[in-house]
């Protein structure tokens, strides 16, 4: 860190549907740029970025901090891998900060009850990303991709009392399990936000330093992408020769 009372980060998030970046400093969040989008991040980001740093040197910056996932493969591509050319450039750390996390946290903020939370992510197929996190925000179960059917057997203990979910695909686990348990959607859009993954950014920062020579953080996949490789790839892998 740079002797700052609080650190300096730079966040993005890039991880679903919706692109942000924000910078954290002097202990707030003073600027943020947030879009929603189903695609083109890869375009949206940098200028965000710009944006957010506009008249902040880089090189005074603690940290970059990124979602991690689960979420799209390419958004979280694209993320990750702007996070560590920025990082590299400036010679600072990545933090990395997951999904559940930074859409709990935002859930929170826009006023959750201080509860245990079921964090439901889309995967914009039949099933769903899910974790399940006690009242402080800490991960109470790990995470896992389910049929919205599953939910229900898969966290038995949750259903004695309404059931705070939040995620972009709360409405649609709700929807599934009509009759099934008290639910109580959370307020917000459900979506990842850079200003709340820079707060969670600085919080971990300030409980423990990590050095600039730390590993880089990987995506959290809970399933493979949904490309199919192409067919010579297919062939080779069917254990065929040839080009």
């Amino acid at each position: 860190m740079t002797g700052q009372a609080t650190p300096s980060i730079l966040a993005i998030d890039t991880a679903a549907g919706a692109c942000s970046a924000a910078l954290f400093a002097d202990g707030v969040v003073c600027r943020r740029e947030w879009t929603a989008m189903a695609r083109g991040h890869a375009e949206a980001l940098m200028p965000m970025v710009v944006t957010v740093m506009a008249g902040h040197d880089y090189k005074q910056l603690d940290a970059i901090a990124v979602t991690v996932g689960p979420g799209a493969y390419t958004g979280l591509r694209i993320g990750l891998a702007t996070a560590r050319g920025l990082a590299l450039a400036a010679q600072i750390p990545v933090i990395g900060v997951s999904s559940f996390k930074a859409v709990a946290r935002g859930a929170r903020e826009a006023g959750a009850p201080p509860a245990p939370m079921l964090i439901v992510l889309e995967t914009k197929r039949a099933d769903l990303y899910v974790q399940a996190l006690d009242a402080g925000l800490a991960p109470a179960s790990a995470p896992a991709c389910l049929m919205p059917d599953a939910v229900a057997a898969a966290f038995p203990a949750l259903w004695v009392e309404p059931v705070t979910i939040a995620g972009d695909a709360a409405a649609r686990l709700r929807a599934a399990m009509a009759g099934e348990g008290r639910i109580v959607i959370a307020p917000g859009d459900g979506l990842a936000d850079a200003a709340i993954v820079a707060a969670e950014a600085a919080e971990n920062l300030q409980a423990a330093p990590v050095p600039r020579d730390a590993p880089l953080p990987r995506p959290l996949y809970l399933r493979p992408p949904d490309v199919s490789p192409p067919a010579a790839d297919r062939h080779r892998l069917r254990g065929g020769t040839g080009p």
